[in-house]
C-alpha cells in the first residue's frame, strides 16, 4: 500500500509551518505602538500655514526605550518640492526639551536602484527614525512639535504625516 503523502513531504511542510508562526510572532512583539496620530492634508497640500505640527502623547512606561518616527505619504507625481529638512522636539512633563533635525528627501528615479524604485512606486511612503532609541524618564503628556523647514512655499503632492512612538524589546 502506497503512502498518499511521503513522510518527506510532511517534514517540509511541518518546519515551513512552525517558521511562519515564529516569524509571525516575532513581528508582532517589535511592534508595540504607544501612540500614534496621522495628519491628513487637504488637497495632498502640505501648505506653508501648517508647517507646524503639535501633537501630546500620554506616556507612562519609564523603563523601556521606545522608538520615535515619522511617516510621510505622498503622490506618484514630481510637484513637491525635492528635500524636505525637519526638525523634531520632544519637551517632557518636567519642561525638558529635546530635538532632532531630519529630512525626507525625493530623488529622481534616474537616480535610483530599480529595486529602490519598484518600492517608491507600491508605497509612495516614507519612514523617518526621529529617535532610535528614546527613553521617557517621567510618566505624563509629553508635547510633541514636529516643524517643516521651508522658505514660504506650499509642499505640493503630500498626503499625510503620522507620527508614531514604539516601546522596542527590553
Amino acid at each position: 500500500m502506497k503512502r498518499l503523502f511521503p513522510m518527506k513531504f510532511i517534514n517540509i511542510f511541518s518546519t515551513l509551518l512552525l517558521c511562519i508562526i515564529l516569524l509571525a510572532s516575532c513581528n508582532k512583539k517589535e511592534k508595540d505602538i504607544v501612540f500614534e496620530q496621522t495628519v491628513e492634508f487637504a488637497n495632498a497640500n502640505w501648505d506653508f500655514t501648517q508647517r507646524t505640527l503639535e501633537f501630546t502623547a500620554h506616556i507612562t512606561d519609564t523603563i523601556s526605550p521606545h522608538r520615535i518616527e515619522a511617516e510621510l505619504k505622498y503622490g506618484p507625481d514630481d510637484e513637491r518640492v525635492d528635500q524636505m529638512e525637519i526638525s523634531f522636539a520632544v519637551t517632557a512633563p518636567d519642561g525638558g526639551t529635546s530635538s532632532v533635525s531630519s529630512a525626507f528627501v525625493f530623488v529622481d528615479d534616474e537616480e535610483e536602484s530599480g529595486i529602490t524604485q519598484q518600492a517608491k512606486k507600491l508605497s509612495n511612503s516614507q519612514v523617518r527614525v526621529l529617535y532610535a532609541k528614546k527613553y521617557f524618564n517621567r510618566s505624563g503628556d509629553y508635547h510633541l512639535r514636529f516643524n517643516r523647514h521651508s522658505e514660504k512655499f506650499d509642499n505640493y503632492n503630500i498626503q499625510s504625516l503620522t507620527v508614531r512612538i514604539v516601546r522596542l524589546p527590553k
